[in-house]
């Protein structure tokens, strides 16, 4: 795997811009990164994203780090120093990195030195004549923040005398996407989607309102996990879900592409895997793919026991089909294409049959003598003398049919048979006598 380009290159911190009640905020910005470490340029349409911090050891080691924003798309960010809570006239440091939709990411970028300024408060406006009464509150500060985020909000009081004025309301917002703080710093919730608050500033007995779009900002996907059965019957189904856990820690149900490894299943777009006939257990990997990343799930394909094939019916004996000493009659009997249920067969299942005789007419499993077995056919030949059956007295004929998965029938119902005599033997040893 290459490595992403090692460094960012610095612009530098833009000017301040002056907020009432004395906030400021400062931009930052850097050279976007386009390569590899090896000078090779990153795929186009894969993103890229910037993670800045903030610290003040000039070695950057971990723990001093604190961040001003992650999962940036573009080659800037703003912070307040005095949120951040950056010590004026003191030397801080700034480094980011790099981190792709893969997981990549770049070392740090070397360590830009800044000093951060000492700002004057601006001048404090004259107070509202003592018997002015205040006629409406105004609310300032950032229409939206993504989620995770914060902004600051400030109010400002008019009075009916003219006079307007900074002032300290009691701050509240409406929704559960967001909270604020008595000094009027929203804080977002992670949203699934873009959600409108209201924040509200309220002061002697006048309010004033700002609305507020807490924004989803796309994150990185950092993992995928597949839900589902463990294991699936043959020719059954089992449904299968994924979710998705991204860099911020949010986690959410993914519409994945589905696949799985081996011929014994298939899986639909929606994950509802479908199991094919075996012969045996047979297991198979279920990959959810999402945002480049994969998740996957070990499933057993469960070689369950069948239910048995329907009787053999209409067995029918014929012949002789040849004559002479040594007779041959054909048994047949009609095709089995249905389970015992009655259910009809699976296509490509295969059934054979093997057929008996016995001299006793309830079938008992000890009497039964094999005259074929799997057969593929639904008729067999055979001769009564190879097969040693007594002549002039009953035999008792049957057939079961056996699935390929080795399930057997039971006993077709027995046809009674007697095995005839062929008459006299002709006479032997002539001789001529003289009288």
């Amino acid at each position: 795997m290459k490595n992403v380009a090692k460094h960012l290159l610095w612009i530098g911190i833009l000017a301040a811009l002056a907020l009432p009640a004395f906030a400021e905020t400062r931009t930052i910005s850097w050279n976007p990164v386009s390569t590899y470490t090896d000078g090779t340029p990153i795929e186009a349409g894969k993103p890229i994203l910037y993670t800045v911090y903030w610290t003040t050891d000039g070695g950057l080691s971990a723990a001093s780090l604190r961040t001003i924003g992650t999962s940036l798309s573009t080659t800037t960010t703003t912070f307040d120093p005095g949120v951040q809570g950056m010590t004026r006239g003191g030397t801080i440091y700034f480094t980011a990195k790099v981190v792709l939709n893969t997981g990549e990411e770049s070392a740090l970028s070397p360590a830009y030195p800044w000093v951060v300024p000492v700002v004057t408060p601006p001048p404090v406006p004259p107070p509202p004549s003592p018997t002015a009464t205040l006629t409406s509150v105004a609310v300032s500060g950032p229409s939206s923040v993504n989620e995770g985020g914060s902004g600051t909000y400030t109010a400002s009081g008019t009075w009916d005398d003219g006079t307007t004025s900074a002032i300290s309301p009691t701050w509240s917002e409406n929704s559960a996407y967001a909270t604020i703080s008595a000094g009027g710093v929203l804080t977002a919730s992670a949203v699934t989607s873009n959600q409108s608050v209201t924040v509200t500033a309220t002061y002697a007995g006048r309010t004033g309102t700002r609305s507020v779009t807490i924004v989803d900002a796309p994150g990185t996907a950092a993992s995928v996990a597949v839900s589902g059965p463990s294991s699936v019957n043959e020719g059954g189904t089992g449904s299968y879900t994924a979710v998705g856990t991204w860099d911020d820690g949010t986690t959410a149900a993914v519409n994945p592409t589905w696949s799985v490894d081996a011929s014994y299943a298939s899986i639909s777009t929606g994950g509802s895997l479908t199991a094919s006939a075996v012969t045996a257990n047979q297991t198979v990997t279920v990959t959810a793919t999402y945002a480049g990343r994969t998740g996957t799930r070990s499933v057993t394909i469960v070689d369950a026991p069948g239910t048995a094939p329907a009787a053999v019916k209409n067995i029918g004996i014929t012949g002789p089909i040849s004559s002479g000493t040594a007779q041959v009659w054909r048994l047949a009997w009609d095709p089995v294409t249905t389970y015992a249920n009655s259910a009809p067969l699976e296509a490509g299942r295969t059934v054979r049959y093997t057929a008996y005789w016995t001299d006793d007419p309830a079938l008992s499993a000890g009497s039964l003598r094999q005259l074929a077995s799997s057969v593929p056919t639904t008729a067999v030949e055979f001769t009564p003398v190879a097969q040693q059956m007594p002549v002039n007295r009953p035999a008792y004929l049957t057939v079961r049919s056996v699935l390929d998965t080795g399930t057997e029938s039971p006993l077709a119902a027995s046809i009674e048979w007697v095995v005839a005599n062929t008459g006299p033997a002709p006479p032997v040893g002539g001789i001529i006598i003289r009288k």
